[in-house]
């Protein structure tokens, strides 16, 4: 067999199983067993080993169940640095990449005289928020909870592999950090799915952790209490960002804060997706 055919074969397969983009999935699977880049399938059809075809076959398998590719290929890119992932911790997704894009933004308008820029990152997951924003601002330096204790696992590898492990402290805790710091930035993507939302998820999110996703009955539980608790971590001119769900912008804008609503940028697709807090 050759590789085009393999790949033809794998295509076939994923769509028989109802899976989204088959053609996409089926060429990040080969390129990731083949260690190659996707264009290396066309270019180069060369006859395929039986330890190819085996270790493919398999994770085709395991994706016609509706297993995240992610979690599949224990990997995922954000931001343009690369996460290890695994079951029971929350994907990334490339629209929180706005949370990065409009932190680094805040930094270089209104935080560059600092010699030590010091983030909170609530509900760290994976990390990718608190080590991606590492990597972007050298003087940097964060704490990062999560409830997870899985989470803080997998965050802390991800740390040492993106080398910003003396950087960063990871704290298995309920939202803030049990001692009261003070903070130039506090970042978070919290969960914020309404709960009456969950049973009609896309199958393949319903894999993920529910804790990362449910957000309350109206979905603002975790950013109520974020909000409300802010102020006493951040320093003066500091900043709060957090994602936030599809029409809750309306329901943030309402709430009663010492704390003022600077923005509330909108996604790629024109969801307001990032709000954006100030301390004075």
């Amino acid at each position: 067999m050759f590789l085009r055919e393999l790949l033809e074969s794998g295509i076939i397969f994923l769509e028989n199983h109802g899976i989204k983009e088959p053609r996409r999935n089926a060429e990040i699977i080969l390129s990731h067993i083949l260690n190659k880049p996707c264009y290396y399938i066309y270019t180069e059809n060369l006859p395929v080993s039986p330890t190819i075809i085996t270790a493919y076959n398999k994770i085709l398998k395991e994706r016609g169940k509706h297993i995240p590719l992610q979690y599949l290929l224990k990997t995922v890119n954000f931001y343009g640095y690369n996460f290890f992932i695994e079951e029971g911790v929350f994907i990334p997704r490339p629209e929180t990449e706005i949370l990065i894009e409009k932190a680094v933004e805040i930094y270089k308008r209104c935080l560059t005289s600092l010699s030590r820029i010091k983030i909170l990152d609530i509900g760290t997951g994976s990390g990718n928020i608190a080590i991606s924003l590492l990597r972007e601002i050298k003087t940097c330096y964060a704490i990062a909870t999560d409830i997870s204790e899985n989470a803080i696992k997998i965050a802390n590898y991800n740390a040492k592999t993106n080398r910003v492990k003396s950087r960063i402290k990871f704290l298995q805790t309920d939202i803030f950090p049990p001692r009261i710091n003070k903070f130039h930035m506090i970042l978070s993507n919290p969960p914020y799915i309404p709960n009456f939302e969950i049973s009609s998820l896309d199958r393949e999110v319903g894999r993920e952790p529910i804790t990362a996703l449910a957000g309350g009955d109206d979905g603002l539980n975790i950013i109520k209490k974020i909000i409300e608790r802010a102020d006493m971590f951040l320093y003066s001119n500091g900043f709060l960002l957090m994602e936030i769900g599809d029409k809750q912008g309306k329901d943030i804008k309402k709430m009663r804060s010492s704390l003022d609503l600077l923005t509330i940028e909108k996604d790629f697709a024109g969801i307001e997706r990032i709000a954006v807090f100030h301390k004075k």
